[in-house]
């Protein structure tokens, strides 16, 4: 059965389609694709049915991603879907843990504690700042975030088989 990961930020144009390609490719690359989906979603409707912001697009293609998906809403159902929901910053989290209906399946955790140093795990939002530079430093940090997420699952993957 297909495991599910679920990118939050505010809007969903900058960070969350930024880490949820990131996270694609780390899966792809671990040969993990096959037992994991990622998809992405915000946590406020002002951009849904958007593409991502142009720099974030622009900044996936330098690296060789293409992403075509639009924005959306978080729903009551992801939190049901969801084995993880990662928010990119505290406010993100904190948001995420409010809606969360009791027993939700998903762990809601904040991407920056994989993989990312305490002054850097936290991926700021980029959307106000000039230039494509604060989309490099949001990307930068999804690809670090993502490579140790999935080498603790794959971890669990070895310790599960054992």
């Amino acid at each position: 059965m297909t495991k599910k990961i679920l990118m939050v930020c505010l809007g969903n144009i900058c960070r969350s389609p930024i880490a949820e390609a990131v996270m694609k490719q780390v899966l792809e690359r671990e040969k993990l694709h096959h037992e994991w989906t990622v998809d992405s979603a915000g946590l406020g409707g002002w951009h849904s049915g958007s593409l991502p912001d142009e720099r974030a697009l622009s900044v996936l293609k330098q690296n060789g991603i293409v992403y075509a998906n639009r924005a959306r809403i978080i729903t009551p159902d992801d939190f049901k879907e969801c084995d993880y929901i990662f928010g990119m910053d505290n406010n993100n989290v904190a948001q995420l843990k409010r809606l969360a209906p009791e027993n939700c399946k998903a762990k809601v955790e904040l991407l920056g504690d994989f993989g990312l140093e305490e002054s850097n795990k936290i991926i700021e939002d980029p959307y106000y700042l000039v230039g494509e530079e604060p989309f490099v430093k949001v990307y930068n940090q999804c690809v670090l975030a993502c490579r140790a997420f999935a080498e603790r699952l794959k971890k669990e993957n070895t310790n599960t088989l054992s």
